[in-house]
């Protein structure tokens, strides 16, 4: 019993020591099978977000980002995309539609580049190891119409790109590219990790049936072009760098300035749009200005003469009641002055204030048509006017109410009056001529006054009345002359008042409204000076602006 038992446990132990070993012997030969587990099965694990993968060669180290394809929807990947673009100073397009790509992808390309880097197309050709089982079909990849695919596709991409941003492109075979490098050549082993046994292994041995060897597959599949691609790189990468910083900015400043010039010449316009408003709206001030001074005559014009139409009837009525006494009529037109002037004086105060009113109200309507027509060619900008109410027009402080009828105390009959008026002829012979005359006068003053007590008391009252009233028309005459003096005064200060709140508003509007030509040209200078100094700059290099 013991016997067998021993023998069972070393049948276990020798069966447990087998079983390590090879485990052990597997795993230490598949311990460099690493490759291609980052590969997709070209299913439902497409990629679905960047994915960044180091490499290091000749002591540089380089980073390949892996983004989702771009045709189709791939609104979701958008961010995704520029933010790995933005980072790139190379960008690989790999068509592997073997078809034309619509330009809509191009354009989509173009907008995620935004401010430029290189971008190399590639045409990954697709086949198994049986599209290459007879010999002329391993001539070329360019067979099979890959060729003009890969011309199409640059076509595409370089109407949209541009030719300085696009490389040569280059059809290449990636699937075989792959398992041609993921062989062990010292083992002669693939480095496939066995998880892919039944996809990318199999390929691997499919394409060794028809290739001599791995170095064959590589040679055939080109992807020593894309190598070349980043080799080339490797020698000039840092200037590169530079030069694609220097070409993003050199993108920037052409797109802002693309933008401010289409910005300046749409406003230069609008201010050609504009401009005949703002003639029309100081023509329609100064039509206001000339109503209010035409008016402001016409009726100052009025009241005077209603002033001493009103005066004249009075005048009469107290030469009659009060003839013989010359102190009593030069106090009642006096008085009757008083009255008519103050009633006068209301009248040009309701007047000036109701001529003013429409004077504003004129201005207002201006104002606000002119800020219409300045909307109505859709220039965004607001602008505030003050309200009329505080717009203020000062009143000349003398504007001739003092009618000067103080000299009506002269219209007393008496009979010194004609002396003096004697006197005024004797000095034609100075001297005795002077005494002589002034005696004469008084002597025909008092003959008058005699002849007076014989004439009938209508008649001389008539005719104080008539002198009486040439007085009066005297002042009515050397009033209404001075109408148009009293109205300039007047309009001095109104004008100075609609300058200082009116005219100036509309000048300060109009200079306001090209401030943004000058501001923008001097933008646009200073870009473009910037930009010709980057142009200047040698390549690979920069300097201070």
């Amino acid at each position: 019993m013991m016997g067998v038992q021993k023998r069972t446990l070393y049948e276990v132990n020798l069966s447990g020591l087998a079983q390590s070993i090879a485990q052990y012997e597997t795993s230490k030969s598949s311990f460099h099978r690493v490759d291609g587990l980052i590969i997709g099965t070209g299913r439902a694990d497409f990629t679905q977000g960047n994915v960044p993968y180091t490499l290091e060669y000749q002591g540089k180290t380089f980073e390949l980002i892996d983004v989702p394809g771009i045709e189709g929807d791939e609104s979701k990947f958008t961010g995704l995309v520029q933010e790995a673009v933005a980072r790139a100073h190379l960008v690989f397009y790999v068509n592997g539609t073997n078809k034309k790509p619509e330009k809509a992808t191009a354009e989509k390309i173009r907008s995620y580049l935004r401010r430029g880097s290189n971008v190399c197309p590639l045409v990954n050709v697709r086949g198994s190891a049986d599209a290459y089982e007879f010999e002329e079909d391993r001539e070329s990849l360019h067979q099979s119409g890959a060729g003009d695919i890969l011309n199409q596709t640059e076509a595409v991409l370089s109407s949209v790109l541009g030719e300085n941003v696009l490389m040569p492109g280059h059809c290449v075979q990636g699937l075989m590219g792959f398992t041609s490098l993921a062989f062990d050549q010292v083992s002669a082993t693939t480095s496939i990790h066995p998880s892919r046994e039944s996809d990318l292994v199999r390929h691997q041995r499919n394409y060794l049936k028809y290739f001599d060897n791995p170095g064959a597959m590589y040679e055939f599949c080109k992807m020593d072009a894309v190598a070349a691609v980043l080799k080339g790189k490797l020698s000039t990468f840092r200037e590169d760098i530079v030069e694609s910083n220097k070409a993003k900015v050199q993108e920037l400043l052409n797109r802002n300035l693309e933008v401010l010039t289409e910005i300046v010449e749409s406003h230069r316009s609008f201010l050609d749009q504009v401009a005949p408003e703002f003639e029309k709206c100081r023509t329609a001030i100064n039509e206001a200005l000339i109503s209010f001074e035409r008016l402001s005559v016409s009726s100052r014009c009025n009241i005077y003469n209603e002033l001493f139409n009103s005066l004249v009837e009075d005048s009469d009525n107290i030469v009659e009641e009060n003839f013989g006494e010359a102190a009593d009529i030069k106090r009642g037109i006096e008085s009757a002055f008083d009255r008519h002037s103050q009633s006068a004086e209301s009248k040009l105060e309701k007047d000036l204030d109701l001529n003013l009113q429409t004077l504003v109200d004129q201005l207002e309507k201006s104002m606000a048509r002119l800020l219409e027509d300045v909307e109505r060619v859709q220039f965004g900008q607001q602008f505030r006017v003050d309200n009329a109410s505080g717009w203020s027009f000062q009143q000349a402080g003398d504007l001739g109410w003092n009618l000067g009828l103080g000299d009506f105390g002269s219209i007393a009959f008496q009979i010194g009056s004609y002396g003096l008026a004697g006197a005024g002829i004797g000095s034609a012979f100075p001297g005795i001529g002077t005494a002589i005359g002034a005696a004469v006068g008084v002597a025909v003053g008092a003959i008058m006054a005699v002849l007076n007590l014989f004439m009938g008391k209508a008649r001389r009252i008539r005719k104080s009345q008539a002198k009486v009233r040439e007085k009066i028309e005297d002042v009515r005459d050397k009033k209404l002359s001075k109408v148009n003096s009293e109205v300039s005064k007047l309009m001095s200060s109104v004008r100075k008042g609609v300058d200082e709140a009116v005219i100036k508003k509309v000048h300060d509007l109009e200079v306001s409204l090209a401030v943004p030509v000058d501001v923008i040209e001097k933008q646009i200078s200073m870009l473009s000076n910037l930009k010709n100094r980057i142009e200047r700059m040698p390549y690979g290099s920069t300097t201070a602006v």
